[in-house]
Parts: C-alpha cells; sequence; structure tokens
C-alpha cells in the first residue's frame, strides 16, 4: 500500500468509500457533509487514501525454487546444484526485473491495474461537519 496526497470519505460505518479522489481533506468532508444531510448517514469518516501496489520482488525466492525443483525433475542429481549459489544481489537483481516486468504488464493492460484502495489516518465527524472523538 501506498499513501497518496489525495482524500476520500465514507459514510457511518459503511467502509465504502465514494468513487471521487478530493485533494484536500477539508474537500472530502465538504462532499461527505452534502451527501451525509441529503440521506440517512449520520457520521462520515475522512481519511487519506493509500493504494494498492503489487510487489511481485517476494516471488524472486519462488521463482528460483521452482526452477531448480523442475530442473531436478528432468536432470536429476546433475541439475542438484544448479542456480544453488544465487548470490543477494543477484537475487535482488531479479526481483527487480520481475517488479519492473509485472509493472509494464500492467501498463500495457490497464484492466487489470488495481481500481481499489484503503483509508488511512482517518477521523469521523458528524454530519455537520464536527469532529466525533
Amino acid at each position: 500500500m501506498q499513501t497518496t496526497d489525495k482524500w476520500n470519505y465514507y459514510l457511518d460505518d459503511d467502509d465504502c468509500t465514494c468513487m471521487d479522489l478530493f485533494d484536500s481533506k477539508e474537500a472530502a468532508l465538504k462532499a461527505g457533509m452534502e451527501e451525509a444531510q441529503s440521506g440517512w448517514a449520520e457520521t462520515i469518516t475522512v481519511g487519506r487514501v493509500k493504494e494498492f501496489v503489487p510487489d511481485v520482488r517476494v516471488f524472486a525466492s519462488f521463482l528460483i525454487d521452482n526452477l531448480q525443483d523442475q530442473a531436478y525433475d528432468d536432470g536429476g542429481e546433475y541439475a542438484e546444484t544448479w542456480l544453488a549459489d544465487v548470490t543477494d544481489g543477484d537475487l535482488k537483481d531479479l526481483e527487480d526485473i520481475l517488479d519492473a516486468a509485472f509493472t509494464h504488464w500492467l501498463d500495457r493492460h490497464p484492466e487489470y491495474k488495481p481500481n481499489f484502495y484503503t483509508l488511512t489516518d482517518t477521523e469521523t465527524f458528524n454530519k455537520g461537519g464536527d469532529p466525533i472523538d
């Protein structure tokens, strides 16, 4: 997750944010108040948008392990030591390459980009805009 400079809100305990993003906490609160006053809600929770950022780096060691298993299945004990001495630096290089490749793939297929987020640094207000402790 990566915190952004955008803000959003949700009403009562809905935990479902509106689709718009706001440039400030005040703008998100104002929009939330307008929606709350015209409807059923009693409280507005405002927070900073925290986007999901996929991290495929963690899969580099799994990839090497799986490739070693494949090699052993195919080559037996002759393949036993293949990739056994990958250094931490070389593993990090693979992590970076996998991350860049996945990001490139998402850019080519934007329909798969994450379209969800959570709110952090939240504060709750009543529908009149007064903070609730």
